[in-house]
């Protein structure tokens, strides 16, 4: 029973599944955006989902004085980074610094919420030639989806400001900043137009907390691989375009109901669900591969300076490492 339920929690590992009310709260605060302003503006209307994604995470676990101000920084740093690989670099170790400071307060997770999506801009997905339309577009997409989310009741209460040790903050600041300024000049270098997944993957394996953080790497590397094997065997039977895009729709809700109850389940389901849309206007075999190599490289990434930091922390100040790996202080 015992191997039985070790062997489970690799695949079941939360409490429950999203509920779909709330399901569908996330899909009116993060669709609804971006849709609409493709719709209205072409590609630059990507800047939408580039907000409201972030602000509509953050909002739910830090509040939404704690989500507007993340999600308005992280747009801030976007519109400077965009077409500008230097400047993309800069950027990316000053949000790091901003993260340590937040989690110095334990609110790294609603901070890191933000940098998902700034990934965006550091690739050439969205058009770079109108930064005022583009931060317009990011600052309603913002607003449109805290309003939603603050409506519906689904906004989250913040801890009490209670400050983790300056020795993990400080540790934490520097480990990460190496890890997403490497990972941002990697993926310019590395992956072309899709190099913002390995920054992106960073970012999701780097968050709190830290004591499964091996398994929780390779359970989503798998889960890759298994979305994206799927993703190109779909491919191969030829479906038609309508067919591609109404089972990457269906996929899409799907993957967030069960993020929280199996993140293997949610990102073999997302990660389709990505690759299938993308498949339209690319080659379905690069992109798996791309993904493929993306999540590897960020898992090994993010062992490895996770084992530098616990090094680091063991020499240092072992109270915060035993802190750190035994309970969330994000």
């Amino acid at each position: 029973m015992a191997e039985h339920s070790r062997v489970t929690s690799w695949f079941i590992d939360g409490p429950r599944k999203m509920g779909w009310s709330d399901v569908g709260i996330m899909m009116l605060a993060v669709g609804v955006p971006p849709l609409a302003a493709v719709l209205a503006f072409g590609p630059i209307g990507m800047a939408a989902f580039a907000a409201s994604m972030p602000a509509h995470l953050a909002a739910r676990e830090g509040g939404a004085p704690v989500a507007l101000l993340a999600t308005m920084v992280t747009g801030l740093g976007g519109r400077v980074a965009i077409a500008d690989p230097v400047m993309a670099l800069m950027v990316a170790g000053c949000l790091a610094a901003m993260t340590a400071i937040a989690a110095h307060h334990r609110l790294a997770r609603p901070a890191m919420r933000a940098l998902l999506t700034w990934t965006l801009f550091t690739s050439p997905l969205i058009p770079s030639d109108n930064l005022p339309q583009l931060l317009a577009i990011y600052l309603a997409g913002m607003v449109w989806s805290i309003s939603v989310t603050s409506l519906a009741s689904r906004v989250g209460v913040p801890e009490p400001p209670k400050p983790v040790s300056r020795v993990y903050s400080v540790t934490f600041g520097v480990i990460f900043g190496v890890g997403l300024v490497s990972a941002v000049w990697l993926g310019q270098r590395a992956f072309g137009t899709h190099g913002f997944w390995l920054p992106l993957t960073f970012v999701i394996l780097s968050m709190p907390p830290y004591g499964t953080l091996f398994s929780r790497s390779l359970i989503r590397t798998l889960a890759t691989l298994l979305g994206a094997a799927a993703s190109v065997a779909l491919t191969l039977l030829a479906p038609p375009q309508w067919l591609t895009i109404a089972l990457a729709l269906l996929c899409f809700p799907v993957a967030f109901r069960f993020i929280p109850r199996s993140s293997f389940v949610g990102t073999a389901l997302l990660t389709f669900t990505i690759l299938e849309m993308l498949s339209l206007i690319s080659d379905i075999d690069v992109l798996a591969v791309e993904r493929v190599e993306t999540v590897i490289l960020a898992s090994l990434m993010t062992l490895g300076l996770g084992l530098v930091a616990a090094g680091a922390l063991w020499v240092l100040k072992r109270d915060a490492l035993h802190e750190i790996v035994g309970r969330d202080p994000g």
